[in-house]
């Protein structure tokens, strides 16, 4: 049996190396020695993170909490859990370490995890509660844009507005709190400025689908504006490959400017993935139509 420093040293250089599929061979290779190996488990966490297997990985991260019983294990896995949308399971780690002593970074953490998931289930009481437990969260860009969500739910826009302002001056990165401007913006009536602050979030993230299809929304038939919006939106279709709403919204600006061949590849792309949607075939019959075929 080769040793263990020896067998975790060579699935070291694997990550290394990036030769994530040799790691994750190695790892199934060893795994019914080593499953309650904390070293073990946090390799293989690494190894699923990087081939994007996030099943696996709440798998793992489930395993290395249960076993370590750490705070700092049990925040990584309420974050996995947050973002691939499991939400109430979630909220569940949050509530659990809510009762635990945590570090000050932990606190702050989970903080915004549960902020995060709260905004998700637009639990606005929750949102306030949280920000007005929290020390200094007033300079909290993050907590500031909740509450900020919170005004906007109350119909006080300029508290709203006040707030998603206040946010992007603590944190310029904070790409929705410049979407959030500007939606606000959009609805006071100044939509050049609205556009301003979309462009501002889609340099920090150009993935912010919700700000890409408002560019569409607003711009897509803009001839001036038409290129940007289009290279934008292509820009995301290349990492998410099978996004079907973006598509539907790339397939419209296309359309709207009598793009029709990269249209109907769009729309062909979609049926060739999942055949049995009976809606693609429609988007398809509305482009023939609109295109006089």
């Amino acid at each position: 049996m080769m040793p263990q420093t020896q067998v975790f040293g060579q699935i070291e250089g694997d990550l290394q190396s990036q030769r994530y599929s040799s790691a994750m061979r190695k790892l199934v290779e060893v795994s019914n020695e080593y499953s309650h190996n904390l070293y073990f488990l946090g390799l293989l966490a690494q190894t699923q993170t990087a081939l994007a297997d996030y099943a696996g990985l709440v798998k793992t991260l489930t395993a290395t909490a249960k076993i370590s019983d750490s705070s700092a294990a049990y925040l990584d896995l309420m974050y996995v859990l947050y973002t691939q949308g499991r939400l109430n399971e979630a909220l569940d780690i949050g509530l659990f370490l809510q009762e635990r002593d945590l570090t000050h970074v932990q606190q702050r953490s989970l903080t915004h995890c549960l902020v995060r998931v709260y905004i998700e289930f637009s639990d606005h009481e929750g949102i306030r509660e949280l920000a007005e437990q929290s020390k200094g969260h007033e300079e909290d860009a993050l907590l500031v844009w909740a509450m900020g969500l919170v005004a906007l739910a109350e119909d006080d826009k300029n508290m709203a507005l006040d707030k998603f302002r206040r946010s992007v001056e603590l944190n310029a990165q904070n790409d929705r709190a410049w979407v959030s401007l500007a939606i606000l913006h959009d609805e006071m009536g100044d939509r050049e400025l609205a556009l301003a602050n979309l462009e501002r979030a889609l340099d920090v993230n150009p993935e912010n689908a919700t700000g890409l299809k408002l560019l569409a929304q607003w711009c897509g038939r803009s001839v001036e504006k038409v290129d940007e919006v289009i290279g934008k939106i292509q820009y995301y279709l290349d990492r998410h490959d099978f996004d079907e709403e973006m598509s539907s919204c790339y397939i419209r600006v296309l359309r709207d400017q009598r793009l029709y061949g990269p249209a109907f590849f769009e729309v062909n792309k979609l049926i060739l993935e999942n055949p049995t949607q009976g809606h693609f075939q429609q988007v398809k019959k509305n482009l023939e139509d609109h295109a006089g075929m």
